[in-house]
């Protein structure tokens, strides 16, 4: 018996037209990704996108970064692929007018900055642990507080 799906596949072939085809195979690349969430003068590297946040971690990252009065109120949400910490670095360095950065993300990125860069927990940890709120507050005071 001659399925409906084997007839179309004939037709198909008769004509000339494959149905089915390999994919080639991708280029392997060391590509990396990283959030972004931007107000103002202060930048922070995130573990995921500002947009996937819970209702919660977006409410903390947006009080972190207001209680330092960044200079403008502008928002900028981005994604940035990149090969090597330098890549990232040539990439934070052409944003202008930058006071510090703070990153949210376990990966431990040696990023080497003219500005203060501030390394934290995930939102997720410090929401899940409220004391890990205190040594952040403290390293923000310190470095990015004027």
């Amino acid at each position: 018996m001659i399925t409906s799906s084997i007839k179309t596949n004939l037709i198909l072939k008769e004509i000339g037209v494959t149905r089915y085809s390999l994919r080639s195979d991708k280029e392997i690349t060391n590509d990396q990704e990283i959030y972004t969430y931007q107000k103002g003068n202060i930048l922070t590297l995130l573990d995921i996108c500002f947009n996937d946040l819970s209702e919660d971690q977006a409410s903390l990252l947006k009080a972190i970064v207001n209680a330092i009065k960044p200079n403008q109120s502008n928002e900028i949400i981005e994604t940035i692929h990149f090969e090597s910490t330098k890549d990232l670095e040539k990439i934070i360095s052409s944003k202008k007018e930058l006071a510090g950065i703070i990153i949210f993300n376990n990966d431990n990125y040696q990023i080497n900055m003219p500005i203060p860069v501030i390394r934290s927990n995930t939102l997720q940890e410090i929401i899940k642990t409220p004391s890990l709120k205190k040594p952040l507050w403290e390293k923000i005071k310190k470095d990015l507080v004027k």
